[in-house]
């Protein structure tokens, strides 16, 4: 069985991210899906990464181990991590992009977010989901990012009143989101700590991050880098959280040659 590139995007927002990196990549078995509450699915009915877990095991539940290559953003690499520690053969290698072992700053790890603000953040979400979404997507870029059409486009998609409901996944139409699941999946970041997982992890790593990326800033991955087995770091110094959007040809040329080399 030929390689399988099993794409996960990341917090609020769903498996569109990643039509121009699929496109880019010609004649590829590619599965792309919707994380629970994003309109996948399952529910995402608790604050740890097993729903997400359970939704990617779904998708690759008919592929033969060793023949999926894992590509995954932000929380979506938080998943694979977690899931690739666990099921060591599933994976031939991951590629994680904005990724974290841990999105919460500690005292041993300084590159995450304060422990009070990502708590303010999850009661804002219950407060008022569709306005606290809308300003974390302007944090996914740079300023200079911002002014781009693809950041444009990005914000556009997920502004508010938000996702709609449409038949048969036509072309502008995606699944509505559950934004009390959306909630328990920010509360999951808010949980999760994989530090300790990383040694397990065997198979060869691609890390991409954006050197100016304020979500999860780059040192977090410099930290993986150097915590796992088989794993090599490219950073793309002037891009924000999503490097595969506002850098599309660079990361796409990245990612082939990756997957050229596995």
């Amino acid at each position: 069985m030929a390689d399988t590139i099993l794409f996960v995007h990341g917090w609020a927002t769903d498996k569109a991210v990643w039509d121009g990196t699929i496109d880019s990549l010609e004649g590829a078995r590619a599965i792309n899906l919707n994380l629970p509450a994003h309109g996948g699915k399952l529910k995402w009915s608790e604050p740890s990464l097993k729903p997400a877990i359970d939704e990617i095991a779904l998708h690759a539940s008919g592929l033969e181990d060793g023949s999926v290559v894992g590509v995954g953003w932000s929380l979506g690499a938080q998943a694979l991590l977690s899931m690739a520690a666990e099921e060591k053969k599933k994976f031939k290698a991951l590629v994680l992009v904005g990724a974290t072992p841990c999105f919460l700053e500690k005292e041993d790890f300084q590159w995450g977010q304060p422990r009070a603000l990502v708590k303010r953040m999850i009661l804002d979400m219950k407060k008022d989901a569709a306005s606290t979404v809308e300003r974390f997507y302007s944090l996914n870029f740079t300023e200079a990012e911002a002014k781009t059409t693809a950041a444009t486009e990005f914000e556009n998609r997920y502004r508010f009143p938000g996702p709609i409901n449409c038949e048969n996944e036509a072309p502008g139409c995606f699944p509505a989101f559950d934004y009390a699941g959306i909630t328990s999946a920010l509360e999951a970041l808010f949980n999760t700590d994989l530090r300790e997982i990383l040694k397990a992890i065997s198979v060869p790593v691609l890390l991409i991050h954006g050197g100016k990326d304020t979500v999860t800033p780059v040192g977090a991955s410099k930290f993986l880098e150097s915590s796992m087995k088989v794993a090599s770091l490219t950073v793309f110094e002037d891009a924000g959280h999503a490097p595969f959007i506002t850098e599309s040809e660079r990361f796409n040329n990245t990612l082939k040659g990756f997957l050229e080399i596995l």
